[in-house]
């Protein structure tokens, strides 16, 4: 549960405690998180060893974020009157484990923004900030409901999980006009003499109506790597580089990515049903380059069924199923099977405590790259773990989650 503090609490000193003397009562700013961690068994875990062999292995080891991020931030919104506030967010997701910010160097590596809410029209906000395209449809996906961020599409690579923030960003997300909302954002590139070098933009609309809910966006971003998902340095992605002659960490380091989709949702008593479908190209990615050619295209098409059940207002019971197709140009296509199912307990409003499973069977052509003979290999990797050394990888984890 948030806690709403007065401005006046939060910022103490007297300096800024007499400045706050003017504000307008129904100011505030909110201070609120989450910590959330578990264990996490997983099986075929890639190793490379020191004379170069390769063999896969079972891990059990601790994660955090795995229901929701583990973060904390601030919101806070001030009265100018007539409908109109000011709001603003700052918001840094860290590792449970460890303590350690998810990104070196970036305090509010999540959100910081500032903009102006308009109650009849809606909000314009300026900073790092998620994508409309993200905002309207990830609402579908598993992974952002009961599934653990291990259960989101291939590496994330379509963004429904906000993988990656759009720096630079002018937003504008629009009022309830009759159940149709809309929005677009607009990152400036901020490179000097090349004001295309890390430019995004997406847009997108939305449709509810009682039980109903339909939403349809676009997104591109040129060089994602550089632009949102930290360098080759401090690469945040959901693909993982433990193994880098293997596993699929390079596929983001693209001239751009260009994504677009369209899901929506019904309820239907105690269930909801949800289905979601992209389709992601990662232009000019530098997985694919050799001597001969700098890299290539690459297209990715996700679809996802999702079901959600209320057994009791405490048990919330899961099962989705994802169909992830990804096929360089001119190659064959490689498919990825994904099953996600998931129990969520309620102990509290705050408090639940959760137990997932992930399975995935690679198929087709082979994305992979097997480290010890470099031939196109069939490498399951369930997201934001190690890859597999084979076409199947299992994850099973449970934890507790808490919000403040």
């Amino acid at each position: 549960m948030k806690k709403q503090l007065l401005l006046s609490t939060l910022l103490s000193t007297s300096v800024l405690g007499a400045g706050m003397q003017n504000a307008h009562a129904q100011s505030s700013v909110t201070l609120y998180g989450t910590v959330d961690a578990g264990v996490i068994y997983s099986t075929n875990q890639q190793v490379t060893a020191a004379d170069g062999s390769v063999h896969g292995g079972h891990a059990v080891q601790l994660g955090g974020g795995n229901l929701v991020p583990s973060r904390w931030g601030f919101m806070g919104t001030e009265d100018l009157g007539g409908g109109l506030k000011t709001t603003f967010a700052l918001e840094n997701q860290f590792l449970t484990g460890t303590g350690a910010m998810l990104q070196s160097g970036s305090l509010f590596n999540r959100q910081a923004w500032v903009g102006l809410r308009d109650d009849r029209f809606g909000t314009l906000s300026f900073g790092r900030q998620y994508d409309s395209y993200s905002d309207f449809l990830g609402v579908y996906a598993s992974s952002n409901a009961w599934a653990t961020l291990y259960g989101s599409h291939f590496g994330d690579v379509d963004n429904l999980n906000e993988a990656f923030n759009m720096n630079n960003a002018v937003k504008f997300t629009s009022a309830d006009f009759a159940g149709f909302t809309f929005g677009g954002t607009f990152s400036f590139g901020g490179q000097a003499g090349d004001f295309s070098a890390k430019r995004g933009y997406a847009l997108a609309a939305a449709y509810n109506n009682g039980p109903i809910s339909l939403s349809a966006g676009y997104m591109t971003l040129d060089n994602p790597l550089d632009a949102a998902l930290g360098g080759s340095s401090g690469y945040i992605g959901d693909f993982s580089c433990a193994n880098a002659a293997a596993s699929y960490c390079q596929l983001q380091n693209a001239a751009a990515i260009k994504a677009w989709g369209a899901g929506g949702s019904v309820n239907i008593g105690q269930a909801t049903v949800a289905v979601v479908y992209t389709h992601t190209r990662l232009e000019n990615s530098a997985y694919f380059a050799t001597a001969a050619q700098a890299g290539r295209d690459v297209s990715f098409d996700i679809a996802e069924l999702n079901t959600v059940y209320t057994l009791t207002p405490a048990w919330t019971l899961g099962a989705a199923y994802i169909f992830n197709s990804a096929k360089p140009s001119g190659g064959s296509s490689t498919r990825f099977h994904q099953l996600n199912l998931g129990a969520n307990y309620s102990l509290s409003k705050r408090t639940a405590l959760y137990a997932v499973a992930i399975a995935q069977k690679a198929s087709g052509a082979g994305l992979g790259i097997d480290p010890s003979t470099g031939a196109a290999a069939n490498y399951a990797q369930i997201p934001n773990l190690v890859n597999s050394n084979s076409d199947r990888q299992l994850a099973i984890m449970a934890g507790i989650r808490t919000n403040f």
